[in-house]
């Protein structure tokens, strides 16, 4: 059996592992609408309101942690049952929230049922296939994920121009449940290495292990800071379209759209060429192109040019090229230990959406009435996953 590309089981459907994959995020940017309201609503600043998107990431991060690890010891389907029925439960607690600090814990709570669809689809996906076809299957289930947190922000928007905040949350609630449901009927287990022992100190190790290992640091940074950009541009875009520029909650979600249609071809992309070029290729070129669609933004911006437009369509450039990178680069970091594919996938999850989640509120403690520190922000993440990648071809022509 040739465990770089050949496959090991048949495992679950495209869709079914796309839809696990899409709770997270589109819980994450179903709200970012909202933030403004939010904010009105409970009478609270702006950073506060945006509480209920950073801690949602930082959330998302810690998650990962906990769910990938456990679904080594105990096997991918009870952590996934265990993982989305504490999501169904603290959505509807988001719905009923009376004040600012309950909503941002129930959101905390949220993420972390949530995220359980996103790490554990990429351990199911690393479970029954090598390296470079799971670069290629992970680009086709985040090519069809993308549909959702694409539609999110409209709805989200529409809900808030119509309804308010709360009906976004009784739709993840209602969103939450079907997904149970999905998992319980449908979701065999796939694991087929001898599951851990459920011992906290053997569980944490596997973390040291993997972050002993070069090649797994040098991806996941590369990932983590490209993804930084994307994250950067969540935590100010509200502030910048909607506060500076004037326009509505459901045109936000309107222009959105691009964005999210940029990163799915992306996806596609790096499927199509993953098995023929092989992941550091499109990681490299990837992180490259972030910086340049980022500094075709910074020019908008300096030189006195930024509209809607402009802002969107330059940022399409960044999620273009995420799109390309995050696939091959998730493959490489969650393969350098297949046998613990759980705890890498929850690890390398943690680290990018920790680093995202500080980046959506480090941006927003900067807004000054300009674009400038999002674009700042923007191009340093950017610097920071060009290096990663080309650290990551140094460290893999070292173990080659």
């Amino acid at each position: 059996m040739d465990e770089k590309n050949g496959v090991v089981q048949a495992p679950p459907s495209i869709l079914v592992l796309a839809a696990l994959s899409t709770l997270a995020p589109l819980s994450l940017n179903i709200v970012v609408p909202s933030v403004p309201g939010i904010s009105r609503y409970f009478s609270t600043d702006y950073a506060t309101a945006q509480l209920t998107v950073t801690v949602f990431i930082i959330a998302m991060a810690i998650g990962q942690l906990v769910i990938g690890t456990l679904s080594d010891a105990y096997g991918r389907r009870p952590a996934l049952l265990i993982g989305i029925g504490i999501y169904v439960v603290a959505s509807a607690m988001c719905a009923l929230a009376p004040t600012i600090e309950v909503l941002i814990v129930a959101r905390s709570l949220e993420a972390v049922g949530g995220v359980s669809g996103v790490v554990l689809a990429r351990a199911i996906i690393r479970d029954v296939y090598g390296r470079d076809r799971s670069a290629s299957a992970l680009g086709y289930v985040t090519m069809v994920m993308v549909v959702a947190p694409m539609l999110a922000p409209v709805v989200g928007g529409l809900l808030e121009d119509s309804v308010g905040w709360r009906a976004g949350f009784w739709l993840l609630t209602g969103v939450g449940a079907g997904l149970f449901l999905m998992v319980y009927v449908l979701i065999k287990e796939t694991t087929k290495y001898e599951l851990q022992q459920p011992n906290f100190s053997v569980l944490l190790g596997n973390f040291g292990k993997l972050l002993e290992i070069p090649t797994f640091l040098a991806f996941t940074c590369a990932l983590s800071f490209a993804s930084a950009t994307f994250f950067t541009f969540v935590g100010a875009a509200p502030y910048v379209a909607i506060e500076l520029m004037g326009n509505t909650p459901t045109e936000y979600g309107l222009a959105f759209i691009a964005i999210s249609l940029a990163f799915m071809s992306g996806n596609f992309i790096s499927a199509r060429l993953s098995m023929r070029l092989g992941t550091l290729p499109l990681v490299i070129f990837g992180s490259c192109a972030c910086l340049g669609g980022t500094m075709v933004m910074a020019a908008f911006v300096f030189f006195g040019e930024l509209t809607t437009v402009t802002l969107f369509g330059s940022m399409m450039i960044v999620t273009f090229a995420n799109g390309i990178l995050m696939p091959p680069a998730i493959a490489s970091a969650i393969s350098v230990r297949p046998e613990i594919a759980g705890a890498a996938s929850g690890l390398c999850g943690s680290i990018q959406f920790g680093v995202g989640g500080i980046a959506t509120y480090a941006v927003a403690l900067r807004a000054d009435g300009t674009a400038e520190p999002m674009v700042w922000q923007i191009i340093v993440v950017a610097l920071i996953s060009i290096i990663a990648a080309f650290a990551a071809k140094r460290v893999s022509r070292k173990v080659a």
